[in-house]
């Protein structure tokens, strides 16, 4: 489970920003899960909001890239390469400032913290520390090419310590060399998932397990089943906008699946190649697929722009698939980025409540401000009209629009 996760200087995040998933009220309708030896609990579902271009995905993007660095710094960056980062660009001094980055987070029924510091060239610091028995323990504190390691770290760590390059994670080290107590620890970062509904949905390439054709079937959109089908390309196009060309030879006939819908003929069914398929039904299978299979492992979800191409209510199932406790007994999470405000309502019934909304804004400077929906502490879940207030801009992170513009925008009758 992710606790919290704090960033500082990378994309349009300047300053340090955190993102809680610790929940602040006591809520018996949603699965939470208990954080060990503390009375603290964490929510299954947050979500960030706020105007276009105000930095909700690259809080996304900070925590996949410092994922990535645990994964992938010491097997597969070269030793001369640069650290591929995305530092803050709008002022002179965060181009060569290090950025930070760090996770608060329970694995295997013990809390860690583990966080580093780096720039464009090296690792500057980086540390581990966990909480076993409720006191914070020291598993290693690295400094530049020097680590310090605490007393209930045992193993081959000097070693390892020996084999880490000034572009590589410690960390990284440890589990591409198979320390047992670190690697399950690195392990933790590679259980996560991420989705983005932007762009063309790709064609599915396997046969789709039985939770996802269930979450198919329960959107009611139509889709009963899935099928191996042999179609040419100049099928797949036709009657879609395409026009057959002619060719001097037929097209290749190979195997793909498709989704089943109902229909009125004698089977009941009839298969539709992928690219006739709406964007709703392709981003809904894109989601349900890695949704049924973070809630299988009890993993982290992140989503980028959740809500686009799919109903208000559609949305809110999706939520309610990590919020409800029948089908998230494992502890999975879920984090999105999303414009879909019906979610902040009392009209959906599966809402977000006031400690699950974060929202982002941008200051004058272009960096970006992440913040709680708590801050305004006369927030009553199931009184207040979130929703409406949030239009109205009572909570910020909403755009504004420079009437003054509109002169520039309005075309003449002599100009038409």
């Amino acid at each position: 489970m992710l606790l919290r996760f704090r960033v500082t200087n990378y994309a349009s995040i300047r300053d340090e920003q955190e993102l809680s998933l610790v929940a602040l009220d006591h809520h018996a309708d949603l699965a939470t899960s208990g954080i060990p030896l503390s009375k603290e609990r964490v929510l299954p579902a947050v979500g960030i909001f706020g105007p276009n271009a105000s930095g909700k995905s690259n809080v996304l993007k900070a925590m996949d890239f410092a994922r990535a660095v645990v994964v992938e710094s010491h097997q597969y960056w070269l030793p001369e390469e640069p650290i591929p980062r995305w530092p803050f660009r709008l002022d002179t001094g965060s181009r060569t400032a290090p950025s930070t980055f760090l996770f608060d987070f329970v694995h295997e029924e013990i809390r860690y913290e583990y966080g580093f510091r780096l720039d464009d060239t090296a690792i500057h610091e980086e540390w581990l520390y966990s909480w076993p028995r409720g006191k914070r323990s020291t598993l290693f504190e690295r400094h530049g090419m020097t680590t310090d390691f605490g007393p209930s770290l045992t193993g081959q760590k000097a070693t390892i310590a020996e084999l880490v390059r000034e572009n590589s994670l410690f960390l990284s080290a440890a589990a591409a060399n198979n320390h047992p107590r670190l690697r399950s620890v690195a392990s933790w970062f590679n259980t996560w998932r991420r989705v983005s509904t932007a762009g063309v949905a790709a064609a599915p390439d396997r046969l789709l397990d039985e939770q996802t054709m269930a979450a198919l079937r329960y959107a009611d959109i139509g889709v009963i089943g899935a099928a191996i089908v042999e179609r040419s390309d100049d099928e797949a196009v036709l009657g879609f906008g395409g026009v057959r060309r002619l060719r001097q030879e037929p097209t290749k006939r190979s195997p793909r699946l498709e989704l089943v819908h109902q229909a009125a003929t004698d089977s009941g069914g009839e298969s539709l190649p992928w690219q006739w398929e709406s964007s709703g039904t392709q981003t809904w299978l894109r989601l349900s697929q890695v949704a049924t299979l973070s809630l299988r492992q009890g993993s982290p979800l992140t989503v980028d722009d959740l809500g686009c191409d799919l109903h208000p209510l559609l949305t809110a199932q999706l939520v309610g698939l990590f919020q409800d406790p029948r089908t998230n007994p494992r502890g999975a999470q879920l984090i999105f980025t999303g414009h879909d405000v019906n979610l902040l309502g009392r009209h959906v019934e599966h809402r977000l409540h006031r400690d699950q909304v974060w929202l982002t804004d941008k200051e004058a400077d272009g960096a970006t401000k992440l913040y709680p929906l708590t801050e305004y502490g006369r927030v009553r879940d199931g009184v207040d009209d979130v929703e409406g207030r949030y239009l109205q801009g009572r909570y910020g992170a909403v755009p504004f629009f420079d009437r003054s513009l509109l002169d520039d925008l309005t075309v003449s009758a002599d100009e038409t």
